[in-house]
């Protein structure tokens, strides 16, 4: 379920990253007698550190809860593209054992990424110390360094560290691993122009297709689905299709990963196959994961099918899929339905409030943001989807919004609940002013469109923008003055001794002296009691001196 009523501060602390994993593999096809030894390529230029997002330092504590809330929404999860290998050595265990000082070396490079030290260390250990306890996963992981590395000589030797582990340590313990990492480094060289790779590539991927229940061999499918994909697009298309159109529960990750290879792929028939799988398939992941990646298909098509899953069907969990995939459209009509849906009183409130969260902050700044979030909250019913609309109004900071928010709280014919929260959003000089859209991501989790702090603004700045109390002062006093409700003039009269700049004493100083109802006059004369104001002490010293 979607939790909308902190959605829009929470998503500005997500920090990306979703790590996911995958069973090791067990078995894996047989390799090449290994050829002559080559000499390690010194690796590429590292590239350029990407500068990590900068949320406002007052929105980090929510940066957990941020997480687990993408989570939920699905917007970053990552597909699963192999990785059913381990990627970390494990610790030394065997301090006694002649090669322990050599593994802890290599482990130390490899998790420095020095692959090249690494994949040399661990090659020193299965050649000086063949019978160490150590000697049986070198080779596997001397062959992961060398694949990080990269480039075809590499990619050539880590085969060879795979075949000879193979060989010669069969039992040993990161066997199943290895089967995993050698689908993946068949795959590269595939790509790299390796005609035989390729066609075992293409073989794999069709009996992803064709075949019966995946097992042992599902991470070597998924690969090869993936390579296929980005060497032979034309080629990878029709077998995506029959992936997708499999209904064996034990294809679930099967077709979880086709979803996102066909929106890669960015052809016409991509859209037609994303909306089959998001309204037919029995995995609710794969739906949910194909109505989020239908967004990235750049056709009039997948605009249309997206409107239409938003607009009609059962699924309520699925039309918000919808809704937030709208929102990561440029397509105005797509922004246009956001914006129609939440003015429509036939949709669900809950949708509603879906669709007006991501539409609000794309609306331009100017008069036309508040007339248009005055309409949706005269045509909302519920109270959850008026709190949305009411956050919205307090974040523009203009007199006008605080003159509505002033008439909510004046208002009988609302709740209570929602009169209250006016008072505190006025109070608080309004929610955070610039919160802006904006897509991030890369080319493993794809790109995300969240709620984040406009560029360059911090939380000193935010504060420093928002209204003074003595602009706020006077609404408040209003509202102690026009409403009938206790609970609202106590409200209201609390608000006024949070005020900046005591900005609220002149109010308080009137109820202290003039207030009818005994409780508000009482609480009145506490209020003062907090305060240095001259004229508050000489109050209190009057009415001592009565």
């Amino acid at each position: 379920m979607f939790r909308t009523a902190r959605l829009r501060m929470l998503v500005g602390a997500v920090a990306l990253g979703v790590p996911f994993t995958v069973a090791p593999l067990v078995a894996q096809p047989t390799p090449p007698a290994p050829p002559a030894r080559r000499s390690p390529v010194a690796p590429p230029a590292p590239p350029a550190p990407v500068s990590p997002l900068s949320p406002l330092a007052a929105m980090a504590p929510l940066a957990a809860e941020g997480r687990a809330m993408a989570m939920e929404l699905g917007a970053f999860r990552a597909p699963l593209v192999a990785r059913g290998y381990r990627t970390e050595a494990p610790a030394p265990w065997a301090e006694q054992d002649p090669a322990d000082s050599l593994y802890r070396d290599a482990r130390k490079a490899l998790s420095s990424n020095a692959y090249p030290r690494a994949a040399e260390l661990f090659k020193q250990i299965r050649q000086k110390y063949p019978k160490s306890s150590y000697a049986s996963d070198a080779p596997y992981w001397e062959a992961f360094a060398l694949q990080r590395l990269g480039g075809e000589d590499n990619l050539r030797l880590a085969q060879d560290a795979l075949g000879l582990q193979q060989r010669d340590y069969p039992r040993a313990a990161t066997r199943g691993d290895a089967a995993a990492l050698n689908a993946r480094i068949e795959g590269m060289l595939a790509r790299r122009g390796d005609e035989q790779m390729a066609a075992t590539i293409t073989s794999r991927a069709r009996r992803a297709a064709d075949d019966g229940c995946p097992r042992a061999e599902e991470d070597e499918r998924i690969e090869a689905l993936n390579s296929l994909s980005q060497m032979a697009p034309e080629q990878a298309m029709p077998i995506l299709k029959k992936v997708l159109a499999r209904r064996e529960p034990c294809t679930q990750a099967l077709r979880r990963t086709a979803v996102w290879m066909v929106a890669r792929q960015k052809q016409p028939e991509a859209a037609s196959l994303l909306v089959t799988a998001a309204k037919t398939d029995p995995d609710r992941e794969v739906r949910e994961q194909a109505v989020f990646w239908l967004a990235n298909v750049p056709t009039d098509d997948a605009v249309d099918m997206l409107i239409g899953l938003a607009k009609e069907g059962d699924d309520l969990e699925l039309r918000k899929r919808a809704v937030y995939a709208l929102s990561r459209s440029t397509s105005d009509r797509a922004q246009n339905t956001l914006r129609d849906m939440t003015l429509d009183s036939r949709v669900p409130e809950e949708l509603r409030g879906e669709a007006l969260m991501w539409y609000v902050n794309r609306i331009p700044q100017g008069s036309d943001r508040l007339a248009y979030l005055k309409n949706a909250y005269a045509k909302g019913q519920g109270v959850a989807f008026r709190q949305s609309v009411m956050r919205s109004v307090a974040s523009i900071r203009t007199e006008d919004a605080r003159e509505t928010l002033v008439n909510i709280a004046l208002d009988s014919r609302d709740s209570l609940e929602l009169r209250r929260s006016a008072i505190a959003h006025l109070s608080k000089g309004g929610g955070l002013a610039s919160m802006v859209p904006r897509t991030v991501g890369n080319s493993v989790t794809g790109s995300v469109t969240v709620m984040m702090p406009a560029p360059g603004l911090n939380a000193a700045a935010d504060a420093a923008s928002r209204p003074t109390g003595a602009m706020i002062a006077p609404m408040l006093a209003q509202i102690y003055d026009r409403v009938e409700e206790l609970s609202l003039r106590r409200q209201a009269l609390a608000s006024l001794v949070s005020l900046r700049d005591n900005a609220g004493i002149d109010k308080i100083l009137d109820v202290a002296k003039n207030e009818k109802n005994p409780e508000l006059r009482r609480t009145a004369v506490s209020y003062l009691s907090r305060t240095k104001d001259p004229r508050a002490i000489a109050l209190l010293q009057e009415i001592i001196n009565k």
